[in-house]
């Protein structure tokens, strides 16, 4: 996969949070910033999606509503048979 650089300002704390960590554990600070901005952008897709997903919701349909609407739209000749 071809890289680009991309280069940030972060505050002080945090720049010594991921060196000690990145130390502790071995880890390489560029591996773990990627999976990090990886999961962040993944994260922040999903709740849009969910926010979406609410704003599209239709209200709830009972059971007898949904049978007589499927019951409307089907020709009166299978509709006859299907009664019995």
């Amino acid at each position: 996969m071809k890289t680009v650089t991309f280069a940030t300002k972060l505050p002080e704390d945090l720049t010594a949070i991921l060196d000690d960590l990145c130390k502790r554990l071995g880890l390489k600070k560029n591996a773990l910033v990627e999976a990090a901005l990886r999961e962040k952008i993944e994260e922040l897709l999903d709740a849009h999606d969910l926010r979406q997903a609410i704003e599209q919701e239709t209200r709830f349909h009972s059971w007898s509503s949904v049978r007589t609407e499927l019951l409307r739209k089907l020709p009166a000749r299978r509709r006859s048979t299907k009664s019995r």
